[in-house]
């Protein structure tokens, strides 16, 4: 992972970006999305994605989620992380709809969270305020999708990008003390 090459020259602030963040109950599993899925998992290190098996009701809301996400960055950078790895393989490895409160409790345990804490900040909406917050700040910055890395304020990294397009900025960040202004060899271009 980029954060394990690069140490502590590298600071990341993870936040929370709703697809849906009302319930929208036209949204399912269609051919559409089996198609995002499909050219994702074909992508190098592109993680376990296997089409959704209908393991409940497909997510319809990310707010639930969004929520959780948070509780579990209020224990600490490592529990987010694991969180977020878990939920990333509940959703698209094992069809779990992460709106729910007993799968959500389920992968904090499975991360190593303190479950009676979490589970009393989702189902008490405690992270709601934040959530939005978070979402509206990155709609301000023309985030539209995930994933969306922000780099420096400056600019973004979007989309499912191999791991060399980071590793190139952030060298290039590095060496230069700025942003790379020109492409090499089809990498990002700011």
């Amino acid at each position: 992972m980029i954060k394990e090459e690069f140490g502590d020259k590298v600071i990341l602030e993870p936040r929370v970006f709703m697809l849906r963040p009302e319930p929208d109950p036209t949204a399912v599993f269609n051919d559409y999305r089996r198609s995002n899925w499909e050219r994702c998992n074909d992508q190098p290190e592109s993680g376990d994605y296997r089409m959704w098996e209908g393991g409940g009701d497909y997510p319809i809301c990310s707010m639930p989620s969004a929520q959780a996400g948070l509780a579990a960055r209020a224990q600490g950078p490592e529990m987010w992380d694991a969180f977020h790895m878990n939920l990333l393989a509940a959703l698209f490895t094992h069809s779990r709809d992460i709106t729910r409160l007993e799968v959500l409790s389920d992968v904090a345990e499975k991360s190593g969270l303190d479950v009676d804490l979490f589970r009393d900040e989702v189902a008490s909406e405690f992270h709601r305020d934040q959530a939005v917050r978070e979402y509206t700040e990155a709609i301000n910055r023309g985030v539209t999708g995930i994933p969306t890395v922000v780099v420096n304020d400056e600019a973004m990294l979007v989309g499912a990008v191999p791991r060399e397009n980071y590793r190139f900025v952030i060298s290039h960040i590095l060496e230069n003390g700025e942003l790379p202004t020109q492409a090499s060899q089809g990498l990002p271009q700011f």
